[in-house]
This record gives structure tokens, C-alpha cells and sequence, in this order.
């Protein structure tokens, strides 16, 4: 069992009231066969400097000049890495500015050694703010694939649904490591509306690194 691990962080501007606060305090259960559970609970604090809607639904903002104070406590559990097949699940609940908020996500993978690995999640959430405020509830789904060709070029491929921004994402990395900690990236992205697959944006960027011994 790991010890308890509380953190704090909190951020103040001078001359202004305190802008945010975080307190967090978890609870690890690690077992034999490295499957873990944790067990937490937090308390955040966020002073509002503009107009926010927490759903970003377009419905009516929280006004600036307010603050609040909400918490939640959140359990994980995650299956023995060692095996092929592995899967983790979390679920939080709590108060969420002048409401309250429900997450649960789920992440299947298997690893095909040494070729690569697959991994889905999936992750709900759900918000709820009393009236005239907007509530939403809203789906991130998405798989991810890692490939190694050989011990020096890999390719990363991320496809993710976001219900609440209406989009598909599609997002490509091939890595070429041509000398120790020196990489060339290729990053290809795509993002669609879901209904017809109409693109919305797409783009390629390449970026170099290159380690000097010097």
C-alpha cells in the first residue's frame, strides 16, 4: 500500500484575490501482480475573471467577479500491466462550480509485442448546473495504435470522436530516431465534422531534434 500523498496548489496575482486552488489527497493499493487501486479526493477553488459557461454549450455564462469551491472524491483500478491484455477503469463524482459532475472512463488495450499495441477509451461525462444554466452530457471515444517497424522508426495513430465539440479527429505521428535522442517527427492531423465526414481543417508538420554532444 502507498502512502497517502496529498498536494497543494494554489495561484494568487498581487493586489488581486486568490485566482485558483487545488487540494488533492489519494490512496494507492499496489498488489503482487502490479494491479493498483487508487482512491482520492479533492477540493479545487477557480475565481471567475470573465464570463464562463462550464458546458461550453453557448448557454448562460457564470458571471466574472465570482468564485467557487467544489469537490470530488474519484476511484481507479488498473489490471496487471505485465499481460497482453490489459484494461483500467475510473469513475469520479462530485460538485462542479455551482453544480455537479459525473466522469467515467474506460481503457481496453492489448499489446501484440513486439510489433505494437491497440488501446480504446471511452470516457463519459455528464454536468449538471441548475437552471438558467446549461447542463450537458457528452461521449470521448477514441482508439490508439503504436507500430514499431524496426527499433528506430515507430508510427502513433490516435482517431478520437468528441461529441460535445462535434468532431472526429484523426492524428498520425511517425517518429524516425536516426541517432541517440536525436528524432525526426511527421505529424499528419485531420478534423471532420462526424455526420459527413466534411473536413474542417487538416495539417502536416514536420519537426527535427538533434542532440549536441559537445
Amino acid at each position: 500500500m502507498e502512502p497517502l500523498e496529498p498536494s497543494i496548489l494554489f495561484t494568487q496575482r498581487r493586489n488581486e484575490p486568490l485566482a485558483d486552488r487545488s487540494l488533492e489527497g489519494n490512496l494507492e493499493f499496489a498488489f503482487l501482480n502490479t494491479s493498483s487501486l487508487t482512491v482520492a479526493i479533492s477540493q479545487q477553488f477557480t475565481h471567475l475573471f470573465r464570463d464562463f459557461d462550464p458546458t461550453r454549450t453557448g448557454g448562460e455564462p457564470l458571471p466574472a467577479g465570482t468564485g467557487y469551491t467544489w469537490g470530488s472524491g474519484r476511484i481507479r483500478f488498473e489490471l496487471d500491466a505485465r499481460k497482453a491484455f490489459s484494461y483500467s477503469a475510473t469513475g469520479s463524482f462530485g460538485s462542479y462550480y455551482n453544480g455537479t459532475r459525473l466522469t467515467t472512463s474506460t481503457e481496453i488495450g492489448y499489446r501484440f509485442r513486439p510489433l505494437g499495441s491497440i488501446f480504446v477509451q471511452a470516457i463519459y461525462n455528464s454536468v449538471k448546473l441548475p437552471e438558467p444554466y446549461s447542463s450537458t452530457n457528452f461521449w470521448l471515444i477514441g482508439p490508439r495504435f503504436d507500430l514499431t517497424f524496426t527499433n528506430s522508426l515507430f508510427l502513433t495513430t490516435f482517431v478520437q470522436y468528441n461529441e460535445q465539440a462535434d468532431n472526429v479527429n484523426i492524428n498520425a505521428r511517425l517518429q524516425w530516431r536516426f541517432a541517440p535522442v536525436s528524432d525526426l517527427f511527421v505529424v499528419y492531423t485531420d478534423n471532420y465534422f462526424p455526420a459527413d465526414f466534411t473536413v474542417k481543417n487538416r495539417a502536416i508538420v514536420v519537426k527535427l531534434s538533434y542532440w549536441l554532444n559537445l
